[in-house]
C-alpha cells in the first residue's frame, strides 16, 4: 500500500519476479478494496503517508477486524520516527526508504516466508 506509483510498481515487480503474488494499492481506501475483492493478504506492505486513508489509519481498521488482525505488517516509510511508528501499529519489521531490493526482499521473506514457487529456488 503506496501512494508512490513508481516505488509501488518497483516493489511489485521485484516479488513478482521473486514468486510472490502481489496486489497493489495506492492507499488505504484502495487496500480496503482489493482485501474485499481479493481475499485476506498473507502480509502487507505499508506507507504511513498517504492521502484519503492513511497507514496508521488502515493499520487501526485492520486490527480492529477479526479477519485480518492477524496479517502480518511491514512498515515502508521515510519517516523519521518509523521504528516507533511501527510499533505502535504492532507492524512486524519495518524498512526505511530509500529502500534496497536486497533489504526488500530479505524482511518479506523473514516475516512471511519463502514464496511456494520455483522463481525462489
Amino acid at each position: 500500500v503506496e501512494d508512490d506509483a513508481d516505488l509501488r510498481s518497483v516493489e511489485a515487480e521485484v516479488l513478482g519476479a521473486e514468486g510472490f503474488d502481489v496486489r497493489t494499492a495506492a492507499d488505504g481506501i484502495e487496500a480496503l478494496e482489493a482485501i474485499d475483492t481479493a481475499g485476506t493478504p498473507a502480509l502487507i506492505l505499508l506507507d504511513l503517508r498517504m492521502p484519503r486513508l492513511n497507514g496508521w489509519d488502515l493499520a487501526a481498521r485492520l486490527r480492529s477486524n477479526e479477519r485480518l488482525q492477524r496479517v502480518p505488517i511491514v512498515v515502508v516509510a521515510a519517516h523519521y520516527a518509523i521504528a516507533q511508528e511501527a510499533a505502535t501499529i504492532g507492524a512486524r519489521a519495518w524498512l526505511h526508504k530509500p529502500v534496497s531490493i536486497d533489504h526488500l526482499l530479505s524482511v518479506v521473506r523473514r516475516v512471511f516466508g519463502e514464496p511456494p514457487s520455483e522463481a525462489a529456488s
